[in-house]
């Protein structure tokens, strides 16, 4: 759990962190592309990671954490902080969200999970919103 965890973290807190550091390509991923030993998912269309590097950096290592927790079962998203910048970030961004981290071999099996508790997270979070 503890390593699913991270990777999620990194996920949502860290892809452009990573691109600089590293200087990979993820424009055009290669087959050798990896996010901490997992290999990298293709890119569904060009852009797509740097989309979701874009809308993820809406969010905080905080938010992140409690969503990652949400997404995989293991906690519930009660921060209206943390709601607020699921909103701001967009339905889109939530939904790329779930779709790649439904891609990556490890999570496959969950992808049903992964999809249900996302848009949980973002019905809910709307509702939180539309109530402050």
């Amino acid at each position: 759990m503890a390593s699913t965890l991270s990777i999620l973290l990194f996920v949502l807190g860290s892809i452009s962190m990573m691109v600089m550091a590293q200087e990979e390509d993820f424009e055009n991923p290669t087959p050798s592309d990896t996010w901490f030993g997992l290999p990298l998912p293709p890119q569904p269309r060009p852009g797509y990671y740097k989309y979701l590097g874009d809308c993820i950096d809406k969010t905080t290592k905080a938010c992140g954490v409690k969503i990652a927790k949400t997404i995989f079962g293991n906690g519930k998203l009660n921060d209206p902080s943390c709601c607020r910048k699921v909103v701001e970030a967009g339905y889109l961004c939530n939904r790329a969200l779930s779709y790649i981290l439904a891609k990556f071999d490890k999570f496959k099996p969950q992808a049903a999970k992964i999809y249900q508790n996302g848009n949980a997270i973002y019905d809910k979070c709307i509702v939180d919103a539309s109530n402050m």
